[in-house]
């Protein structure tokens, strides 16, 4: 018979709780971090938008996305503001774990990050990617 792996195909519809605990949890955010996407594919994409006006919005990013007028600035509901004086939207571009990397450091979290990747290479990952 098909085997069919517990996770959701491009294309299919997400299950109901996806868009429960969206309303429910994106509301609440004090702080949302976005890593490492084009935010070209809804649902996904627009999320960013949800949290409140006021929430702090980091991307870690190779390029630079979800502002208006840039490839994967539709479908947002409230693109980032990067340039925008007061903004609450912060980019760092470049790699993905160095960027977390440098936000651990700069939040005293080195030697946490360093023992869950130490973890992750003991269960048999060649490397930490964070």
């Amino acid at each position: 018979g098909l085997v069919k792996p517990d996770i959701v195909f491009f294309g299919e519809e997400l299950p109901p709780r996806f868009e429960a605990l969206a309303r429910r949890d994106f509301p609440q955010c004090a702080l949302l971090i976005v890593l490492g996407t084009s935010l070209a594919v809804q649902p996904f994409a627009g999320l960013v938008g949800r949290v409140g006006r006021h929430t702090p919005r980091l991307l870690v990013n190779r390029d630079r996305v979800g502002e208006r007028g840039t490839y994967g600035g539709k479908g947002l509901g409230r693109p980032f503001e990067f340039d925008r004086p007061h903004s609450n939207d912060v980019l760092y571009q470049g790699d993905c774990d160095q960027g977390v990397r440098e936000l651990a450091a700069a939040l005293g979290w080195e030697h946490e990050l360093e023992r869950l990747c130490s973890q992750t290479q003991r269960r048999g990952a060649e490397e930490c990617r964070v």
